[in-house]
């Protein structure tokens, strides 16, 4: 037997911690055992090792046999999840559209809205794929996704009562800016079984409304945060804080501001990662001039927000754990449908034409640009291989890893930080052990992908 290649040690005074990502499992281990363990796998048989700690750490895949493929494994785990018929996931353009300006958005925006034609479509190929699926999910998507709210609503209508018809499962959430979620809007929302809600503020007021200005220049700060307020006891509410060189040192002002609101405990908040792509000259990110971060320096600033928001009393997010295709670009049973009719494998590339794989009134129809999704695959990288981070990661983002110009900030940040993320999480686990930690721990989500809009 032998150890995990995915293993990640930390000690912690007499005890040691071990995690390993293949599980997603952690470990206590008294530091007096470590080297025992370590002879014994090196072929000591009369080492003093605890026999029922050693099987729990086989259970936990933290010890394999010695002829063990673990890449193999997590390749069939990349596969079996690739293929899953029986969910379906949508993401739903109802408008490309968008009442908001932001420099750095990676979208050519025009004034769409999804028209009935397009949504009767739609409501046919739910019929089709939930003969099959036993769960629906559905990511409402923009542009502005509340500025086609009569689509919204007419869809959700449509594809809760054909989820109930065949008794699948259904579950909804939206990305928006915020700007048109009143509480009535919010209220309405959750009466159509929208249950979540990722909404970007990049700093306090002045910096915010620098970057996330209407159409016509007006800041949106001040409204955003009061639909914050009051739509987040309708609405679980993640707020995302989308970081470059421009902002990088302002997060604590706005955490400050978001704890001054009554939010802390109430919301949770994460950083992402600005990243502008050329691919579409005619986005706004063409002729962004702020400089982004590397991905390892984000990393690094990551850690540190978050470090700064659990002293807000924000809640904190957990170890990532095992996935296996990460996204929608990757997965055969998933789709992003614009507000055209369009087809799209990848969020990032809504409003491109260049990255249109199909539409909606022809589809299926298999073709180049849809196979170099469904044939990508992170296991032949020898980066990808050797990297601690490949089971949460799984190669990250399949776009910017095809993509020369992105390939730095395709990796989970779990690549750079993992042994302060597991410290992190060690010592939050102590604190509260012991009755003195600032509350419970928990993922943070922004539905899989850092890339900012």
């Amino acid at each position: 037997m032998r150890e995990s290649r995915f293993n990640i040690w930390v000690a912690d005074g007499p005890v040691h911690h071990v995690y390993n990502g293949v599980s997603g499992a952690t470990v206590r281990v008294p530091a007096d055992q470590r080297k025992p363990i370590a002879d014994f796998l090196a072929g000591d048989d009369q080492a003093p090792i605890d026999g029922v700690l050693v099987r729990t750490l086989a259970d936990r895949r933290m010890i394999v046999a010695d002829d063990a493929d673990e890449i193999a494994l997590l390749r069939r785990r990349y596969a079996e999840t690739r293929r899953n018929h029986g969910r379906f996931h949508l993401t739903v353009v109802t408008s490309l559209g968008c009442n908001f300006s932001c420099p750095y958005c990676f979208e050519a925006k025009h004034p769409s809205l999804m028209d009935e034609p397009v949504q009767d479509r739609l409501l046919q190929v739910i019929d089709q794929k939930l003969t099959t699926a036993g769960e629906l999910s559905v990511l409402w998507y923009g542009g502005e996704p509340l500025v086609g709210r009569d689509a919204l609503l007419r869809l959700s209508d449509g594809f809760r009562g054909r989820a109930a018809t065949v008794g699948a499962r259904y579950h909804a959430a939206i990305v928006t800016n915020g700007y048109l979620l009143t509480p009535e809007v919010a209220a309405q929302l959750r009466a159509h079984d929208v249950t979540a809600a990722h909404i970007t503020l990049d700093g306090p007021s002045e910096i915010h409304d620098r970057r996330r200005p209407l159409t016509g220049g007006r800041g949106t700060f001040d409204v955003v945060l009061a639909n914050i307020v009051s739509a987040a006891d309708v609405l679980p509410i993640s707020i995302r804080v989308n970081l470059d060189t421009g902002n990088a040192d302002a997060y604590e002002e706005l955490l400050a501001r978001l704890a001054g609101a009554g939010l802390a405990g109430r919301v949770t908040v994460g950083p992402a990662q600005v990243v502008t792509p050329a691919a579409d000259p005619a986005a706004p990110s063409a002729g962004y001039r702020t400089s982004c971060l590397g991905r390892a320096a984000f990393a690094a600033i990551e850690r540190e927000f978050f470090a700064a928001a659990q002293r807000f009393g924000f809640d904190m997010p957990g170890l990532p754990g095992p996935v296996g295709a990460p996204c929608t670009a990757v997965r055969d049973n998933e789709l992003v449908v614009g507000s055209r009719g369009e087809l799209y494998k990848c969020t990032e590339t809504v409003g491109n034409p260049a990255e249109v794989v199909g539409n909606l009134l022809t589809w299926p129809r298999a073709g180049d640009r849809l196979l170099r999704w469904l044939t990508y695959e992170p296991f032949d990288d020898e980066e990808c291989r050797s990297c601690p981070a490949l089971p949460v990661c799984m190669g990250g983002c399949a776009y910017h890893a095809m993509d020369p110009r992105l390939r730095d900030s395709r990796c989970s940040t779990f690549r750079y930080t993992y042994r302060e993320q597991v410290s992190a999480m060690v010592g939050r686990t102590a604190s509260k052990e012991s009755g003195c930690g600032p509350g419970r721990a928990h993922g943070h989500d922004v539905s899989g992908c850092d890339i900012s809009r």
